[in-house]
């Protein structure tokens, strides 16, 4: 099962019209209760649960997490990368553009280049 959960509704509707097994979806507690759920599109948006503990809570139970982001400078990146979401698609992107990442997650070997020019001194303390 593919969750949508990105604040968008133009959006998550346009997502689970196109994406096969995909619903949407509009609480956290939702997804951290879901369990047949292995792909959660979503965007930064306020919940009860900061950023960095719902992702964490999430990636705890192993689900893939493909993150839609404004840019490349958004400070939530950083967080991501270390929780190890991979799948990162900024602003702006199309349909298809999250489509093709669903069915294909990006290898840390894409991301590496990125992880060492701007995080890895810090990573590597």
């Amino acid at each position: 099962m593919i969750l949508i959960f990105t604040g968008n509704e133009q959006l998550d509707k346009e997502l689970n019209k196109n994406i096969k097994n995909s619903r949407v979806v509009y609480y956290t507690d939702y997804i951290l209760e879901e369990d047949e759920a292995t792909i959660l599109i979503a965007s930064v948006q306020n919940n009860k649960y900061n950023f960095k503990e719902f992702m964490y809570q999430v990636r705890k139970k192993n689900i893939r997490v493909i993150l839609l982001l404004e840019n490349s400078k958004a400070k939530e990146l950083k967080d991501a990368l270390i929780l190890g979401i991979y799948d990162i698609i900024f602003d702006p992107f199309s349909i298809e553009d999250v489509k093709r990442m669903v069915n294909a997650s990006t290898p840390f070997s894409v991301v590496a280049d990125y992880i060492k020019k701007n995080f890895y001194r810090e990573v590597m303390k």
